[in-house]
């Protein structure tokens, strides 16, 4: 069991690891998120855990219970020390998928609910068949649904089989192999083939994963009757590695996903404390054993100063009844005996709690003394000791992680964007904390070193900055984007620390600082074009696209210059469900030079988007469109820009056999339970109990923010005194300085219910996701309402005036309401665009009347109302069929959020303030 267990938690430890050197090859996926959760300081974890029968046989002891329960506890432990916020959900698959634990933000408060949804796998253990499309499938479904509520980019799945692709044989069919039989050997050797072909072809679901940016890690436990060689397919689809010649999926890179197979148990430790401390990889040392007592030649050396927060070692020697012993600066000495139970002690005034995990494997950890007790700062060291001698031979070995919690990060810039093309000074630099506050490199009582490399659209790497001393850190650096390519690009931050040396009581250093492992941060910007060129959205988002037909929109552009699409150049698709025919994006308006969308400086344009749907059904439809971007007057000087699209597509549900479903059980009986769930979710939909402050601000909107009173927005001393009255309960209806709160629970029994902004005359938006509502044109805000602002706007008053709501707690610090402030400005030009575009549409009708859905802007802040209600783009060239496949049932799509939810130039905000 402990052998079978250490595999699972291997692959989970995987989840933390750091990213590689900005330099080097990015040799694993786990360096990718761990790289993504350092900047973005959130992510998206879903456990998804074979049920299948033959567990029952593989499994016996539930040691992946056991494996994955400590993962909890380790990223719980992960997330408070780093400032990362991950909100993990729990699934299990089979013959079907079923997400048994919602998805909830891990925390110490949350964590044995969570472990104990986990618990329940011990019992699950008599599914008929191990179904990876449904599985796969089912998992990109959930995460989509989860990040179009707000989550972040930063997503993975961690995926536990014990055994091949496989099916019991019975009677009926799956969704993605129609009109084959499970009835008989042939049958279920026909519906594996359909499987591994919609999975593994061109554009199917492993491509639909990666395109979606979810990184797959996997592990095979191979225990029982299970081979090495029944997880090829298993792996090709995390790793995209061929499996006799034939790759799984076309997108290989970069590396989609990681795969993991069982091996001994302290080995297996070992590779799982690799990948435990994201942006830190741990420094491994291997010596031999001391005999009797501890020596000088056997010893496992660090050195510690006060930057360092806390130490996490694993030590294992390769013989039983050795003793580890801990080392301090004075020479004090710690033995850690076995024992079956986790324990405490301290070594001068150091605590240290440790744990055995083998017979032959122990943990510590042991945390920097608060007011300077203890003795921390100097040369510490780890000893196995051999107390008979019996072993002179034996080895040891150890993986140190040594922790300051620093982190390099990008404070500021003096310009509103970063151009390709240019070389920019304007760019600063620093060092913060887990809590994002920035630290005087000059504190630091080591080195510090900080390297700067991007990677761009067309997946160029280009080296920025090396070697920026900690004296030069937090200057303003110059940074040469002659020749990066514009668009999405992601700009890696590497620090690099070295502690400060071991010096004796003459100053005299006996042994020198420790070289951490340099700490990683991946950052993801939106490059704009060379000045005089037109800015594009950085994605087009269709958002949730349900049914079939033909759903227009429009692509917003900033001037000035001129714009137009590429007749030969076709529209690339990287994901497609199965059974679409030729959905395709078109682009119109503009197919060449000659009649390029022009655009004046100042102003915006629009390209139309049409979305064509043939036939409905599930799966992502992910790819880039390309467009030709110049100067006015000037299309010899054009250049390419691919923006990514994707919208995620979904089969409206059949109403005639729901109805008659629902009716059926209804009569049974069951109506009663789903009466208590819309009782219990109305009594929940309410504005919960806490100090709420508000104020409106009429603000105009200009290109570098909002202005208030005709200068840039700022709070007084006076502002943000008045506290919302009737909050001292939960509340369903609240009126706050000219607008109306109103919570709404929604027509679904489950998910959570939201809040509705009424201003009269209004459309409005939010800076929550969804940001509006669909059917209203009003703000949409979540239940907790607090730290939240809204926009309104009057589509028959001036373009540029609005008012400004903001919602903000009691214990908001300045630097969190400022961050409000700046986000709402950053985005107000495009949503006011957005909302007069919308009342434009709807007749100049106002909130308090809508109409049906209206048209989106790509380019426009995410709104939740239809971006493509009705037909009626202008006709264009239509580029872009998807690749030849077989394939299964439909696809398609209804009304959808806007596409190009991200403003050109904010994927989000790099540059915010530390703290903000």
């Amino acid at each position: 069991m402990k052998k079978l267990a250490t595999v699972i938690i291997v692959l989970l430890g995987c989840l933390l690891i750091a990213p590689t050197a900005s330099g080097q090859p990015r040799e694993t996926a786990v360096a990718d998120f761990g790289g993504c959760l350092a900047s973005q300081r959130e992510g998206d974890l879903l456990l998804m855990i074979d049920e299948s029968g033959s567990l029952q046989q593989s499994d016996p002891d539930a040691a992946r219970v056991e494996a994955a329960n400590y993962l909890l506890g380790q990223l719980a432990s992960f997330g408070a020390s780093a400032g990362v916020a991950l909100d993990v959900a729990v699934a299990g698959f089979s013959s079907e998928f079923t997400m048994h634990a919602p998805w909830t933000r891990l925390e110490p408060g949350t964590l044995s609910g969570l472990q104990s949804e986990v618990d329940a796998f011990r019992s699950r253990t008599s599914g008929l068949d191990t179904d990876y499309w449904l599985a796969l499938d089912g998992a990109r479904g959930a995460l989509a649904e989860h990040s179009s509520g707000g989550s972040t980019s930063c997503q993975a799945i961690a995926w536990f089989s014990d055994g091949k692709l496989d099916f019991t044989a019975r009677d009926g069919e799956k969704p993605y192999a129609p009109g084959l039989s499970l009835s008989t050997d042939k049958g279920v050797a026909q519906v594996v083939g359909a499987a591994r072909e919609s999975i593994c072809r061109p554009a199917g679901v492993a491509d639909q994963l990666r395109s979606s940016g979810i990184a797959t890690f996997a592990v095979g436990l191979a225990n029982g009757t299970a081979q090495a060689a029944d997880f090829d397919l298993m792996r090709s689809i995390a790793t995209g590695e061929p499996v006799a010649g034939q790759a799984c999926g076309a997108r290989t890179e970069p590396t989609p996903g990681d795969f993991y197979l069982a091996q001994n148990i302290d080995d297996l430790l070992f590779a799982f404390d690799a990948f435990s401390s994201p942006g830190q990889a741990p420094l491994e040392n291997e010596t031999g054993v001391c005999a009797y007592e501890v020596c000088e030649e056997a010893q496992h050396r660090f050195v510690l100063d006060d930057s360092i927060g806390s130490v996490t070692v694993l030590g294992f020697a390769d013989a039983e009844g050795l003793v580890p012993t801990l080392v301090s600066p004075s020479g004090d000495e710690l033995p850690m005996a076995y024992t079956s139970a986790e324990s405490g002690s301290s070594v001068d005034g150091v605590a240290v709690d440790y744990r055995w995990l083998s017979d032959r494997s122990v943990s510590f950890t042991m945390e920097q003394p608060e007011n300077a007790a203890g003795e921390w700062q100097g040369m510490w060291a780890l000893v196995f000791v051999d107390p008979d001698g019996s072993e002179p031979a034996a080895r040891s070995k150890s993986n140190i992680h040594i922790s300051g919690n620093l982190f390099p990060a990008l404070l500021g810039q003096d310009v509103t964007a970063i151009h390709a093309g240019e070389v920019t000074s304007a760019v600063r630099l620093g060092i913060v904390d887990s809590d994002r506050e920035e630290i005087d490199p000059s504190e630091l009582l080591g080195s510090a070193y900080l390297s700067v490399s991007l990677t761009d659209a067309a997946q160029v790497d280009h080296t920025l900055a090396s070697g920026v001393s900690k004296d030069a850190i937090g200057e303003p650096i110059e940074l040469d984007l002659t020749n990066v390519a514009p668009g999405e690009a992601t700009l890696r931050l590497v620090l690099e620390v070295t502690t400060a040396d071991a010096t004796d009581e003459s100053g005299s250093v006996i042994a020198p600082g420790t070289d951490l492992t340099p700490q990683y941060v991946d950052v993801p910007l939106n490059l704009a074009p060379p000045i005089g060129y037109p800015t594009v959205p950085g994605r087009i988002d269709f958002g949730q696209v349900e049914g079939s037909g033909t759903f227009p929109g429009e692509l917003v552009i900033q001037g000035p210059g001129c714009v137009w699409v590429d007749p030969a150049s076709p529209v690339r698709i990287d994901a497609i469900p199965d059974g679409v025919g030729n959905t395709a994006l078109t682009v119109g308006g503009a197919a060449s030079p000659e009649n390029c969308l022009t655009i004046e400086e100042g102003t915006s344009g629009t390209l139309p988007l049409e979305l064509a749907v043939p036939e409905a059904g599930n799966g992502a439809f992910n790819g880039a469109v390309r467009l030709m971007i110049a100067p006015e007057g000037e299309p010899d000087r054009a250049m390419p820009v691919d923006v990514p699209f994707t919208a995620d597509l979904l089969k409206p549900l059949d109403t005639t056999r729901f109805l008659l479903g629902f009716l059926a059980v209804f009569l049974l009986g069951v109506g009663i339970p789903f009466a208590i769930l819309y009782a219990l979710k109305w009594w929940a939909s309410r504005i919960p109990a806490e100090t709420l402050k508000s104020q409106s601000f009429l603000v105009r909107v200009s290109d570098g923010g909002l202005l208030r009173d005709g200068r840039p927005f700022t709070l007084n001393d006076n502002d943000l005194r008045e506290i919302v009255r009737n909050l001292d309960k939960p509340a369903r209806n609240l009126d706050v300085d000219g607008a109306r709160l109103e919570a709404k629970m929604g027509m679904s029994p489950v998910g959570a219910g939201y809040v509705l902004v009424r201003a009269d005359g209004m459309f409005g938006a939010s800076g929550a996701t969804p940001a509006t509502d669909r059917s209203t044109g009003q703000a949409r805000l979540p239940l907790a309402v607090h730290n939240n602002w809204v926009l309104l706007h009057d589509p028959k008053g001036p373009v540029d005036e609005a008012v400004l709501l903001l919602l903000v707690g009691a214990n908001a610090s300045n630097e969190r309401v400022r961050g409000l402030v700046d986000e709402a400005g950053r985005r107000a030009p495009w949503i006011i665009d957005d909302l007069r575009a919308r009342a434009q549409g709807s007749d100049g009708n106002t909130p308090q009347n809508p109409t049906s859905p209206q048209p989106a802007t790509a380019g426009a802040p995410a709104s939740p109302f239809d971006p493509f209600a009705a037909p009626g783009a202008p006709s264009a060239p239509t580029f872009g069929a998807p690749p030849p496949f077989t394939g299964g049932p439909g696809f398609g799509g209804q009304p959808p959020t806007g596409p190009g939810s991200t403003p050109p130039g904010q994927p989000f905000d790099p540059f915010r303030p530390p703290g903000s």
